[in-house]
């Protein structure tokens, strides 16, 4: 097996174009550009699950650059260039994607409680009750405490919410006391949870 580590990016390219030790010369190509492939990931995803998933897409993303890159026809356009917008093109794809699953999985969460016999209307009223609260919650948290509170109540863990906030879980845990002190202060959430329990 040859070596691609001290060759040019052109005889890598061309390697994995004609076929000759493809395996090595993209093996070669994805240390290379890993970098790239981190960033742009982290650009479009922020938890492990998706991550990994995102990785894949643009192991795939810089391949099909590979195979399809020619400095001719790109006008001066680097290679590192053309395999970013490749890669964020897919990555962006893949979070289209995820969101037309994300709805039709909500679609048949709806389904099933319908055809479970729960209460259409009673599904209905919770719903607006927790758009209620997350109103009023907007209104009387700081925005980090506001987003603390989205989060969890999106189920999020506190060691996600501290990465995606770019705080420590500390912090985190900080501002879940202040928010639980401030809407067990407030009047209208009272009024809310009442009307549930």
């Amino acid at each position: 097996m040859n070596s691609f580590k001290k060759c040019e990016l052109s005889d890598i390219l061309y390697a994995i174009r004609s076929g000759f030790d493809a395996d090595a010369a993209f093996a070669e190509l994805e240390a290379r550009y890993i970098p790239l492939m981190n960033k742009r990931v982290a650009m479009y995803f922020d938890t492990a699950s998706n991550t990994s998933e995102a990785m894949q897409e643009a192991r795939i993303a810089l391949h099909s650059a590979a195979l399809t890159y020619d400095s001719e026809k790109c006008n001066g356009v680097t290679f590192g260039l053309y395999a970013g917008v490749c890669i964020a093109n897919r990555l962006r794809s893949l979070l289209r994607s995820n969101a037309r699953v994300s709805e039709k999985e909500s679609q048949l969460e709806l389904a099933e409680h319908i055809s479970s016999g729960v209460d259409l209307e009673s599904f209905i009223a919770t719903r607006d009750l927790c758009e209620r609260v997350m109103s009023v919650a907007e209104s009387v948290l700081s925005e980090y405490e506001y987003e603390v509170f989205r989060l969890t109540f999106e189920r999020y863990t506190t060691r996600d919410i501290a990465h995606k906030l770019g705080r420590t879980a500390k912090s985190v845990d900080n501002a879940k006391t202040r928010i639980s002190k401030n809407l067990r202060k407030n009047k209208e959430i009272c009024e809310i949870l009442s009307s549930i329990y």
